[in-house]
């Protein structure tokens, strides 16, 4: 496989938090970062990337689940339905999984890696595999959506990640 001058970025880096800037006018730069990122996911064992984990403030982020290969710019969700928990990882948090509540189904509408317009509609764990990936360019990681007592419990491992980072 290709290699990637991309590293991800790891927890307590503070790009995590950042909320990522729109993308204005899609071009090759853009497709280049898109396929940068995937080489970089596929080579971390991930399913979803975005671009703020590679140290970049831009809403791009790949997902490659069910089959399917993502590669979005802008994405937003515009509507959700229903709920579902799921275990979530993340690469830029090695080590650690929670369980995460989440819309069962969303509404996403993006353009692709050309800048066209697409809406998708991704369900159960796609869904979730994307709003993790939306959340990322919101500056909004999956920690934050659990509770204080529940980030108590891996305190050890976020501290071990700092020190390892």
């Amino acid at each position: 496989m290709v290699k990637t001058k991309l590293k991800i970025h790891k927890w307590p880096d503070k790009i995590l938090k950042k909320k990522s800037a729109k993308i204005k006018r899609p071009d090759q730069d853009t497709e280049d970062i898109l396929n940068q990122m995937y080489i970089l996911m596929k080579v971390s064992d991930g399913i979803g990337l975005a671009a703020n984990q590679v140290g970049l403030a831009m809403q791009l982020v790949v997902i490659e689940a069910g089959g399917e290969i993502y590669k979005l710019i802008n994405p937003k969700i515009t509507k959700r339905e229903g709920f579902i928990t799921f275990r979530e990882g993340c690469l830029s948090f090695p080590g650690i999984e929670l369980e995460v509540k989440r819309s069962r189904k969303v509404f996403v509408e993006a353009l692709d890696q050309k800048g066209q317009f697409v809406s998708l509609k991704p369900e159960g764990v796609l869904a979730v595999v994307f709003q993790h990936e939306i959340d990322h360019i919101n500056g909004v990681t999956f920690i934050d959506r659990v509770s204080f007592w529940r980030r108590l419990k891996i305190a050890s491992k976020l501290k071990k990640i700092k020190k390892e980072g």
